[in-house]
């Protein structure tokens, strides 16, 4: 908008001419009208000033659109086909070529020394510059993009023919001016911060230089053209992570199948089988077998295969396969996986021509080796030849170890069953014997205490006194003695499952009671003192008393054994079904880590040869067992030096013997 006239002392204002400003304008502007011609007067019109400013204005906002236009197609060329630089790299030099007025152009990337031409356009009338889309610098010293690789600049040249630098000094230059008919050259650089890695070149095929704001377009698209390059990096390397992380996933969810059929089955080729198809599923080949090595036969026998024709299997069943095979003896002499890339470069062999025959090229095998023995082989078979990738190699190797584990583990299995049937059958003798030798000792044994007894009772004559003493003395060993043997028969029928329980119905008052009158004497001559906690009322019980009554005796018995002071007690309750008895002492006490093994065969907490407290260590394990026949548990409660509390809790009506585990 023109401002206001100016007035007053700015009207008086003057330059070094003398004139008001203004004043002086629009005289000279008059002297001009004046002074032309007519014609020119004509032209020079208000009117024609403003159809000028408009035609140029227009001329401005056009090349603006179209400009705008071309990015927005290269943009929308980005966003359609992310990760390809093809369409992206030719919808920039369409725009550009189309948008500059040049007759044709190309856009080259880097490759070191080479430069390779990835998009090339030309119009009707151009020359088609696809008959040489790669410049080697070495082989072209001299052409403008040696000088880019130095300078990184833009290279614009108006008249290729008159600018000797680059005519007649490399034939690539001639032939572009001479043949193709170059003539105005435009070299924009493509960089990425300071690393020149292309470049997009304009030809036009007339002498007229690419304008400021040609240039400037050509420069965003170079701009956005190392966008592109790096945005397509960046998300061919997601990509590719995203891929490795897949199959990383797979691979982990396979080794997870194969770990819980190893876990889960002893079954050999159950798991082998899994083993072998996932190893073939994810090293990418098509088929695959797993051998295992046996001793006696000196050779490998095919266990478990996958992706194999039933002839294949039966033909490669019939080969023997030892360990002084070439490959066989190669990978074992190694004990890392060996490969081969084309079956038919290898040595001839009966297992190639097999495996040839059949269409496989590509071969990998890995061994299985444990410390110096030789368990097996890991073989995957691929039609295509090549060489195998380091990743495919290091899962076969996991594969390979993942076999091994599961083949010791079905071995130590077969083995410890084996010795398992052997145990049982030693065991089942044992029982045998000890059940036999147990009635046969205590045959003569009841025959020796009953003429003691005989002679106890003057059945023979009046016995001195001194015989007397004797005779108790082997009448008390001879209990003693038989209620050891008894103990063993009763281990003996329950480890064979004879020992069953006479079920009837009972008073637990009336076998506490028992139990006291039994052992209180002994309770008395150590002065320690003996007491009996009872509720008034009691419900009628049914289980085995008498077996019941032989564990409340074996627990009070052990009480006074080994307690030397205090007290022992006996306390029974019952609730929720079941009688609980305790049997408390303040002897010494028994440590944590004993208290597990005093309920098992011939287990005592002192087994030293010195110990002072006889005993067989069996009272507690037979026990403990007629306290779970009659589905109740057995524990103690001890600390060292606090003394121990032993509890039995049972069912207050057993129906029937509970069923041992």
């Amino acid at each position: 908008m023109p401002g206001p006239e100016p007035t007053g002392e700015a009207m008086r204002r003057t330059r070094a001419g003398g004139y008001p400003i203004k004043a002086r304008r629009r005289n000279t502007a008059t002297l001009k009208r004046r002074n032309a011609p007519k014609a020119t007067r004509r032209r020079s019109s208000p009117t024609a000033v403003k159809e000028t400013k408009v035609a140029r204005l227009t001329r401005e906002l056009q090349e603006a659109l179209a400009q705008q236009t071309a990015i927005s197609d290269v943009l929308r060329a980005i966003s359609s086909t992310p990760g390809e630089l093809e369409p992206v790299f030719n919808a920039m030099l369409e725009n550009a070529t189309r948008i500059c007025e040049a007759t044709f152009g190309n856009l080259f990337l880097r490759e070191g020394h080479i430069f390779r031409a990835v998009a090339v356009h030309t119009n009707k009338q151009g020359y088609d510059l696809r008959r040489n889309p790669v410049i080697d610098l070495r082989e072209n010293p001299g052409v403008p993009l040696d000088q880019l690789v130095n300078t990184k600049k833009i290279i614009h040249i108006p008249d290729l023919r008159a600018d000797q630098s680059y005519i007649g000094k490399n034939d690539r230059m001639v032939s572009l001016v001479e043949i193709a008919g170059a003539r105005t050259f435009l070299v924009v650089p493509m960089l990425k911060e300071d690393e020149l890695i292309g470049s997009i070149n304009m030809y036009r095929q007339e002498i007229r230089p690419f304008t400021d704001k040609q240039i400037e377009l050509v420069e965003n698209f170079a701009a956005q053209a190392v966008i592109a390059i790096e945005n397509t990096r960046l998300l061919n390397e997601l990509r590719q992570r995203t891929e490795e992380l897949a199959h990383s996933v797979e691979e982990l969810r396979a080794l997870g199948e194969v770990s819980q059929a190893v876990n889960s089955t002893l079954d050999l080729e159950t798991v082998l089988s899994t083993i072998v198809a996932k190893a073939v599923q994810l090293s990418g080949t098509e088929a695959g077998a797993i051998y295992v090595y046996e001793e006696a036969a000196h050779e490998f026998r095919l266990r478990a295969t996958y992706g194999m024709a039933p002839a294949l299997i039966d033909a490669l069943s019939r080969v023997h396969i030892g360990v002084d095979e070439p490959t066989v003896a190669l990978v074992l002499a190694g004990r890392e996986p060996i490969q081969a890339a084309d079956l038919r470069g290898e040595a001839a062999s009966e297992i190639n021509e097999i495996t040839l025959r059949a269409g496989y090229r590509a071969r990998l095998v890995a061994p299985l080796i444990r410390g110096d023995e030789v368990v097996g082989l890991l073989v995957v078979r691929r039609r295509a030849p090549g060489a195998f990738a380091k990743n495919t190699i290091d899962l076969l190797k996991t594969f390979a170890a993942q076999s091994l584990l599961a083949i010791q583990n079905a071995r130590l299995f077969h083995e410890i069953e084996d010795k398992g049937r052997q145990l049982g059958i030693a065991s089942k003798h044992k029982t045998q014997f000890l059940a036999n030798m147990s009635h046969e000792l205590r045959t003569p044994l009841n025959a020796v205490l009953g003429y003691t007894e005989l002679i106890l009772d003057n059945i023979y004559g009046e016995a001195p006194e001194k015989m007397r003493a004797v005779v108790e003395r082997v009448q008390a060993n001879g209990k003693h003695l038989l209620g050891l043997i008894n103990d063993v028969l009763d281990l003996s029928k329950i480890e064979a499952g004879q020992l069953m329980l006479s079920l009837n119905d009972y008073s637990i008052k009336e076998m506490v009671q028992g139990v006291y009158v039994a052992v209180e004497a002994l309770a008395s001559s150590k002065k320690l003192s003996f007491t009996v906690e009872l509720p008034p009322a009691l419900p009628v019980a049914r289980g085995d008393d008498r077996r019941l009554t032989q564990v409340l005796l074996n627990l009070v018995g052990n009480a006074i054994k080994f307690t030397d002071q205090g007290e022992v007690a006996i306390k029974a309750s019952a609730t929720n079904g079941a009688y609980t008895i305790a049997v408390r002492d303040t002897g010494p006490g028994i440590l944590p880590a004993d208290q597990e093994k005093i309920f098992e065969e011939f287990q005592q907490v002192d087994s030293s040869p010195t110990k002072t407290k006889s005993g067989t260590g069996l009272g507690l394990s037979i026990a403990k067992r007629i306290v779970e026949m009659h589905g109740g548990r057995l524990w103690v409660e001890s600390s060292p030096a606090c003394g121990s509390t032993f509890s039995f809790t049972v069912p207050i009506r057993v129906e029937r013997q509970a069923e041992r585990q």
